[in-house]
């Protein structure tokens, strides 16, 4: 056992070998001001833009809906989108501005339909604003 873990040790340590083949460590993007512009260039996908939307126009629902109690399984269901989006989907430098925006757009969720008018206003306003952190639009008139 104490010499399969030496061995181990040994092979981590050497690059790999395959095919009598040493293969180098290096970046996928070598230069420096290849990695900024694959970094900050970020088009958005058809695929995401129409699941984003289908989601989002669920939660507009919601905010719109004024004497509906949602079920408590779609609360948890918006919950989870909300976090997926927050977590693995926003940029990692725009969640810290984001960060409240999403934990009050979840409280409000949790709290429909005892909410004021201004505070379907200021989600309204919330959810524009994740459209924009996604460089999608949303129209106008909601």
């Amino acid at each position: 056992m104490l010499s399969l873990l030496v061995e181990d040790k040994k092979i981590l340590k050497h690059p790999v070998v395959i095919d009598n083949q040493v293969q180098e460590k290096r970046a996928a993007v070598s230069e420096r001001q290849e990695r900024g512009f694959i970094a900050e260039e970020r088009p958005v996908n058809p695929s995401f833009s129409g699941y984003f939307n289908n989601k989002m126009t669920l939660l507009l629902f919601l905010i719109q809906a004024q004497k509906v109690r949602p079920n408590p399984m779609l609360v948890g269901t918006v919950h989870r989108f909300l976090d997926d989006l927050f977590f693995h989907l926003l940029a990692e430098h725009l969640r810290k501005r984001y960060r409240r925006i999403f934990q009050w757009l979840k409280r409000f969720f949790r709290k429909l339909p005892d909410v004021t008018v201004y505070q379907r206003d200021r989600a309204k306003d919330f959810i524009r604003a994740i459209y924009d952190a996604f460089g999608l639009h949303l129209k106008n008139d909601i």
